[in-house]
């Protein structure tokens, strides 16, 4: 049987982007600092995954593995050549690279997604996204914060079982499995399509006193099985990863929400940079919405880092729904 393409083969067939081979390059160096951080993973050092007294910008605490998948896309988006500036979700402020500063592109990271779930083995995952430089140089934070909701690429690289990526240049979803032996990833899923239908549905119970009549109406109508409005059975999931959702919406269709609670998260806790405009990106690609409840992902600006939002991706007919009982609420 003849091998796959490889994704720097795969990139350099159909990327447009990539014809003077910085885009590529890019590419290639994210790749590598995913395979770097899954193998790091496998090691299964418990002193890594047990959290620090330390927080990141977000005010989510840390784990060592945080900071060392976090200073691996530093430091290869260092060397790189090519990207001007790296906004984490583990950084307080913009981290600018004096060797790049007619660099062509952004690199927005969240490096360990769901890194709370280390200790027990679930599944972590990273979200980053790829956008232009808006500037001739250096560009300025507010340029960023507005680039961000266009990147040129965005993905996720998921670490379970195996560790796969997810990629979009906006118009389809591809996707990828590492090969341990080689430790290449190879060009495994064509054309991603979150199926139409949904069946699943995840959200955080724990919150459900605190969430708005909206999403209770929803959630409640969902598990009211086949003699209730949706006329159909839902199962539920948490995997307490944004991303590692979004890898299963990708592959069997359904719905995550992390709405605002009334309790303590008024926005939710999704940050838009490093996780909601990535994957909002992602979804659409693949067929499916984004929204906040009443707006859709991409269109929502950021004034700040690390803001936060209310959020909702999957299967489009069931976020048309989420949106329609807001605006009926």
């Amino acid at each position: 049987m003849a091998l796959p393409l490889t994704i720097s083969q795969f990139i350099r067939k159909n990327q447009n982007e990539s014809a003077s081979g910085t885009f590529s390059s890019v590419m290639a160096d994210i790749a590598l600092a995913c395979r770097m951080t899954a193998s790091k993973l496998r090691y299964g050092n418990f002193e890594n995954y047990n959290e620090s007294k330390e927080t990141n910008a977000s005010g989510d605490k840390q784990v060592p593995l945080d900071i060392m998948a976090n200073n691996i896309f530093m430091d290869l988006a260092d060397n790189n050549g090519n990207i001007v500036a790296i906004a984490s979700e583990e950084l307080d402020e913009i981290h600018y690279f004096e060797n790049a500063k007619d660099g062509k592109y952004i690199l927005i990271i969240d490096p360990l997604d769901g890194s709370g779930n280390l200790d027990i083995n679930a599944p972590v995952a990273t979200i980053f996204s790829i956008c232009r430089n808006p500037s001739s140089g250096v560009p300025s934070e507010t340029e960023i914060l507005e680039t961000a909701r266009s990147p040129i690429a965005a993905g996720i690289c998921n670490y379970g079982l195996a560790t796969t990526m997810a990629l979009t240049f906006g118009k389809e979803v591809h996707g990828f499995t590492q090969d341990l032996e080689s430790g290449v990833f190879f060009y495994t899923h064509t054309a991603m399509k979150i199926p139409t239908q949904a069946k699943e549905v995840a959200i955080n119970f724990s919150n459900k006193n605190f969430w708005n009549p909206a999403i209770t109406r929803y959630i409640d109508e969902c598990f009211n099985g086949t003699e209730g409005p949706r006329g159909q059975y839902f199962n539920t999931r948490w995997y307490a990863s944004a991303a590692a959702e979004l890898n299963r919406i990708l592959n069997r269709g359904g719905v995550f929400i992390y709405p605002a609670c009334s309790n303590d998260k008024p926005q939710g806790v999704l940050r838009k940079l490093y996780e909601a405009y990535p994957m909002a990106f992602l979804v659409e690609a693949a067929g499916g919405k984004a929204t906040d409840g009443t707006t859709r992902i991409l269109d929502l600006p950021a004034t700040e880092l690390h803001e936060r939002t209310p959020f909702a991706m999957g299967t489009a007919l069931e976020i048309d729904l989420i949106e329609k009982y807001h605006q009926e609420a």
